[in-house]
């Protein structure tokens, strides 16, 4: 989700367990969640389901260009429609507060069966 607005908050990463590498800091530009409560984040270049639990970060698609454009012109804190699902764009204190919640560590891509 590349964008010219600035960051909403910074997202500090693990890497996976048994990897090594150092913790990354992630811009984070905004970021929505569906009806079951799942919350997604948009860096510069990924997104980002967030598994509060656990504390791990899952990588998810990006919105396809239809979601996007529907989530741009929603307010912050409002609610979406995509197809028939019901989404709510984060409003920035709420992406500030998932941000300062901790590090979490970045499991890698589940493959589908």
């Amino acid at each position: 989700m590349p964008t010219a607005n600035p960051p909403v908050a910074v997202l500090s990463i693990k890497p996976p367990r048994n990897s090594t590498g150092a913790d990354v800091a992630e811009p984070v530009y905004g970021g929505y969640a569906n009806g079951r409560g799942d919350v997604v984040l948009f860096t510069d270049e990924a997104a980002y389901g967030v598994n509060f639990k656990k504390q791990t970060l899952q990588p998810r698609p990006q919105l396809n260009p239809g979601a996007q454009a529907r989530y741009d012109r929603t307010q912050a804190g409002d609610d979406f429609q995509y197809g028939n699902k019901t989404f709510r764009r984060l409003s920035e204190p709420q992406v500030v507060e998932i941000c300062e919640s901790g590090a979490f560590t970045l499991s890698p891509r589940q493959l589908p069966y």
